[in-house]
């Protein structure tokens, strides 16, 4: 079983996949796969050919922040980016479900529905919050307000999210409440 797990930043996808990870569940992060592609020199030698220097540290990594800005301000920016790391991204989740197919699998793809990669999944969990709620939390994360919105917008409003869903977690709550939620989710999908 395979299920794809999306919502929006911000919204608590990595909570609920921890929790789906206690119990039992092999799951697997596009977000967490990104930062693996981006280390590779392969990877790197691309994006810096993409982008210049500027988004590079003084180790000759990439520099993720310097890079968000750009991408999140620039939609053709944005695109060139994941023209080169989505499908390496996608080959990576997909081995690893492949090892391992007597699984129940949670796969978390934050834009898997502007990807159009829900079309692999015959269930789509949407974990979701308020927008108030988001921009708090990325705040927390030492956004400024522009980086928050740049990056709000440049994702399908939640609200479309949770309509193409088969389910949706309100992550407005507490942790146990998250927890209560995909426990009783995890029960119904046995």
């Amino acid at each position: 079983m395979q299920i794809a797990l999306t919502g929006g930043i911000a919204c608590g996808k990595s909570a609920a996949m921890s929790e789906f990870s206690r119990l039992s569940w092999g799951t697997i992060s596009a977000d967490a796969l990104a930062h693996e592609v981006l280390g590779t020199p392969e990877t790197i030698a691309l994006v810096r050919d993409a982008f210049g220097e500027k988004i590079l540290t003084p180790a000759n990594t990439i520099n993720r922040r310097a890079l968000g800005r750009i991408v999140f301000e620039d939609a053709t920016a944005r695109k060139t980016l994941e023209s080169i790391t989505h499908p390496r991204i996608n080959t990576l989740w997909r081995a690893q479900i492949a090892a391992g197919p007597e699984r129940r699998w949670m796969v978390e793809i934050p834009l898997l529905f502007e990807t159009g990669l829900e079309t692999e999944f015959a269930t789509v969990l949407c974990v979701h919050c308020t927008a108030g709620t988001q921009l708090a939390r990325l705040a927390a994360r030492g956004f400024s307000e522009a980086e928050c919105r740049a990056r709000l917008t440049a994702q399908l409003p939640l609200e479309e999210k949770v309509r193409h869903a088969t389910h949706a977690i309100f992550n407005e709550g507490s942790l146990e409440f998250l927890a209560a939620q995909v426990r009783a989710l995890s029960e119904s999908m046995r």
